[in-house]
């Protein structure tokens, strides 16, 4: 039997903790630059932090992790769907 956690959290410390280098860190955010929404997922897990985003966390956040414009968890069909949207500079 195979386990994996799926999380829904609120608390940056645990979310700090629950991401390795192992997995991927995506991130959303508003017309003005905050961070909206971090998923990290991995083989084993998949964490959804919809709490604060103080500069310590959003710096380490876009350090690690990529941004995007959309994000969908799918617990029924056990998938994570990442939209970017490409820019042409």
């Amino acid at each position: 039997m195979q386990l994996q956690l799926i999380a829904r959290i609120t608390d940056p410390e645990l979310l700090s903790k629950s991401i390795h280098e192992h997995g991927t860190l995506f991130y959303q955010q508003d017309a003005k630059g905050n961070i909206t929404r971090i998923v990290y997922f991995s083989s084993s897990r998949v964490i959804e932090y919809n709490g604060k985003v103080d500069e310590n966390l959003a710096t380490r956040v876009r350090a690690e992790g990529h941004q995007a414009d959309t994000v969908e968890v799918d617990e029924f069909q056990s998938s994570v769907r990442i939209i970017q949207k490409s820019s042409q500079d």
